[in-house]
């Protein structure tokens, strides 16, 4: 399973959704999204925004397995922390991550 098919993303929401019996205008609110954007997601016309792909998830109590990835384990606590970090954080937020992460993580293996 590849993470960016819209389809595949957009009918496990759908199915999700409608096994939890929230109607698309319910999540559109809880999530902060127009019910014509929910609707274009479960149609996989639209992709969610990484944020609120988690919104969605988050709310309809969707684990990241349904999907075919598995982030977090028991072994290491820091990547899980950092893992949590970058899930509650906006779109705007993760740009703005981004290039720091990378800086940081270039200047630590040159120093290894």
């Amino acid at each position: 399973m590849a993470f960016d098919d819209k389809d595949y993303i957009g009918r496990k929401i759908k199915n999700f959704r409608r096994k939890r019996h929230v109607t698309q205008a319910k999540l559109a609110e809880l999530v902060d999204l127009s019910e014509k954007h929910i609707s274009k997601i479960e149609a996989g016309i639209h992709q969610p925004s990484i944020s609120a792909f988690f919104k969605i998830i988050q709310v309809l109590d969707i684990g990241l397995e349904e999907f075919g990835l598995t982030m977090l384990t028991e072994e290491n606590k820091v990547r899980n922390e950092i893992l949590e970090c970058i899930y509650d954080s906006t779109d705007e937020e993760l740009s703005l991550l981004l290039p720091l992460i990378k800086c940081l993580k270039d200047n630590l293996r040159k120093k290894l």
